[in-house]
């Protein structure tokens, strides 16, 4: 029997889903268009950390203004057949539309390995769109974050990533609505990390008690996103 929990869930993993997917809208439309740019701009050989920057600025900004998304955030994170000086993130953020401009973590400190990063690892291991956390985002807003991002192809080969930043503390506006009815909801990730809660019991990147989306039993209720590594779960 189907119950009103179970049609809330089914709603609420709904919302999610279709958040997400326009979330990644724009990354998709983009992609075409970076593809066919980055193949004539390489036709010269590998670019420099600011003419990557160049190339991509006019399309970043044109996402962050246009998307009827919450977006912290967007760019293309470069792989070394296409940067091989300076820097391969470039990426603009914040209500101000600022560039980042270093791929360190501050004065001193080593410059990240982008490659160990799951928002950059998963798409180059799978060849498939990814959507990472939540985590706290020490390279870009120092915020809880959720990145989704999509390979990019040249010929064959992988060239990196585009991508698209979510502060968490935005999707909570989104979702904690459509399931108002049910004080107990938690948004669980692939891994079993809480991504947003009704449960005054959890936070953002607690680790859920039931597990991560494989161990998830009869003991909860539970709708599954058909696209997304997230499921809606709540107590029966």
């Amino acid at each position: 029997m189907i119950t009103a929990a179970d049609r809330a869930l089914e709603s609420g993993i709904e919302t999610v889903d279709e958040f997400f997917d326009g979330v990644f809208a724009p990354l998709d439309a983009w992609l075409p268009r970076l593809s066919e740019q980055l193949r004539q701009q390489l036709r010269g050989g590998p670019m420099s950390g600011a003419q990557l920057a160049a190339l991509v600025e006019p399309e970043a900004h044109a996402i962050l203004d246009a998307s009827d998304r919450p977006l912290y955030g967007a760019g293309y994170c470069a792989s070394e057949s296409v940067v091989s000086e300076g820097n391969p993130l470039a990426w603009w953020q914040g209500p101000e539309r600022s560039l980042l401009a270093s791929s360190t973590f501050g004065p001193g400190q080593a410059a990240i390995d982008l490659v160990r990063l799951e928002w950059y690892r998963v798409p180059l291991a799978t060849g498939e769109r990814h959507v990472a956390g939540p985590f706290v985002d020490y390279l870009c807003s120092n915020e809880i974050t959720i990145t989704s991002s999509i390979p990019v192809m040249l010929d064959g080969g992988f060239a990196g990533v585009v991508c698209a930043d979510v502060l968490v503390s935005s999707l909570e506006g989104v979702l904690l609505p459509s399931v108002a009815e049910l004080p107990e909801a938690t948004l669980v990730n692939a891994g079993g990390r809480v991504v947003v809660s009704s449960d005054p019991g959890y936070e953002t990147g607690d680790r859920f008690a039931g597990g991560g989306l494989d161990s998830l039993d009869d003991s909860v209720r539970v709708a599954r996103s058909s696209r997304y590594p997230f499921a809606l779960v709540a107590p029966r």
